[in-house]
């Protein structure tokens, strides 16, 4: 299942850029990493929806927790990267971005019933 695969590559990229970008005060560094995050999207929307149909038949009320999460947490590191810009962003709020991308990201593993760990 090569979109799953492409989707755990995304989150992991996605977790690393995106703390990058909030956590760096070189403005170049983490503009250039808001770009990848941002095409990080891309690839989680399209490698997610090409895993929507199997996800919903094994579990469908988890899958639309999943897709509502993923697209909430897009907008939660939008957020993030706007206050950035501004230089509005503190400690604690970057901090919850980041949790928040390992949680989802271990949702969906969990959603995945552990594959590729498990199997």
């Amino acid at each position: 299942m090569v979109y799953l695969w492409i989707h755990l590559i995304t989150w992991v990229v996605l977790l690393v850029v995106a703390s990058l970008a909030i956590f760096v005060s070189d403005d170049k560094i983490s503009k250039i990493s808001m770009m990848v995050a941002r095409l990080g999207y891309i690839f989680a929307i399209v490698s997610g929806a090409m895993l929507f149909s199997y996800a919903y038949q094994e579990n469908a009320m988890q899958t639309i927790i999943k897709v509502v999460l993923g697209i909430g947490l897009i907008g939660l590191i939008e957020v993030a990267f706007a206050k950035k810009k501004r230089h509005e962003l503190n400690v604690g709020f970057a901090f919850v971005v980041i949790v928040a991308i390992i949680l989802v990201g271990l949702f969906g593993i969990h959603l995945a019933g552990g594959y590729p760990f498990v199997h």
